[in-house]
């Protein structure tokens, strides 16, 4: 009966879940030292969005009230006009992170969009629409620049399975795996490595065992693709 009634609710309702607001990047690098970074926003609709805004340390659950982070972002709640833009500032308040490795946190955004007077269905709902990057909050003093990272990855091999040793400081995130340039990616999925850690892909199929060097595509800091010519152990 419950499941009746739930779905006589759903088919009287219209929902309209189209996204306005947009981050000008897919991630963000917080430098230690830095007095603050900002993070900018466009609202790229004809009405004003109103927009919430919080950090968490990884928990895809958070809320505002429930995230604690060592940062402080303003505003926390903005409204933006149509085809404008808005800044978020983020400053780092906090005492003590791992000063040997980069540690992740997320920025939410939610769309939260306006009501529409004029649409007619009176029985439209109107979703609000989280996003949520990946911030970096990067040490002064690592051992090595992120330049050198195909120098300390490592890749070991084991028929459908391949190791990636992340013997770096900073944050891996893997989208593929080649044998070479023109060959497919060998990867069942993505992931991302934290540091100084290894993981465990599968593979579509084996990888040549001749090969000595392979291809490992990842995301920059600028959040394009970069491929990296890693050793095979």
């Amino acid at each position: 009966m419950k499941k009746i009634l739930a779905l006589c609710l759903f088919s009287l309702f219209s929902f309209y879940t189209q996204a306005n607001i947009i981050i000008h990047s897919t991630r963000i690098i917080y430098p230690e030292g830095s007095k603050e970074i900002t993070a900018q926003l466009q609202n790229t609709g004809t009405q004003p969005a109103l927009v919430q805004a919080w950090l968490d340390d990884g928990n895809p659950e958070s809320t505002p009230e429930t995230a604690k982070v060592p940062f402080i972002l303003t505003p926390p709640v903005v409204k933006v006009e149509a085809n404008s833009g808005q800044q978020l500032r983020i400053k780092f308040i906090g005492q003590s992170l791992d000063k040997d490795k980069e540690s992740l946190f997320y920025l939410n955004i939610l769309d939260i969009p306006p009501i529409d007077e004029t649409v007619q269905d009176k029985n439209m709902m109107q979703i609000a629409i989280r996003s949520r990057i990946k911030l970096f909050y990067r040490p002064q003093n690592l051992p090595f620049s992120i330049e050198k990272l195909a120098v300390h990855t490592k890749l070991l091999l084991n028929s459908h399975q391949a190791t990636i040793n992340n013997n770096t400081p900073y944050y891996l995130n893997v989208l593929a795996l080649k044998e070479n340039k023109n060959t497919p990616n060998l990867l069942e999925e993505g992931t991302m490595i934290a540091p100084y850690s290894q993981f465990n892909l599968s593979l579509k199929k084996p990888f040549n065992s001749q090969n000595k060097i392979a291809i490992l595509t990842i995301v920059n800091d600028y959040g394009a693709t970069e491929d990296l010519n890693i050793s095979v152990d």
